[in-house]
């Protein structure tokens, strides 16, 4: 296990840079994720990350300015683009892990979107090195 495309999640849940809030948050609670990666509805690249602490920032603007009996009414008119972060660092499936993990230990974000020909092509977490620490030590310390 050498490069990105050896520990990644192969082809993430993705949303559309035009879908809604709701179904962002809402597609993050129902599969148990923190981070989606984002495409342009019209070309399919590479458009942003959706992040967990996005989607929550924004449900307490919302929850302040209209109330919680609101949220899900006014998450459904605002569309992902509004809100997901697209300043982030890609990585491509050939990327040294080292390198991967030293951005993780740098800059304390959760995900890496993996890009190849400004597609999605996977995800990278900080999860996926936690499972990997997991098998080196099973694999190799004598506990």
């Amino acid at each position: 296990m050498n490069v990105v495309e050896d520990i990644m999640t192969v082809k993430p849940i993705c949303l559309k840079d035009n879908d809604s809030l709701f179904l962002g948050r809402t597609t993050m609670r129902n599969h148990g994720i923190r981070h989606i990666p984002i495409i342009y509805a019209d070309s399919g690249y590479f458009a942003g990350i959706l992040t967990q602490k996005s989607v929550l920032s924004k449900a307490i603007e919302i929850t302040n300015k209209s109330g919680l009996h609101h949220l899900e009414e006014e998450e459904k008119k605002i569309s992902i683009e509004l809100v997901m972060d697209t300043d982030v660092t890609t990585v491509g499936p050939s990327t040294p892990l080292l390198k991967a993990a030293l951005y993780f230990r740098d800059h304390r974000h959760g995900c890496l979107a993996v890009v190849s020909n400004d597609k999605v092509v996977g995800i990278l977490t900080s999860g996926d090195f936690v499972k990997l620490s997991i098998h080196f030590l099973e694999t190799y310390a004598k506990i």
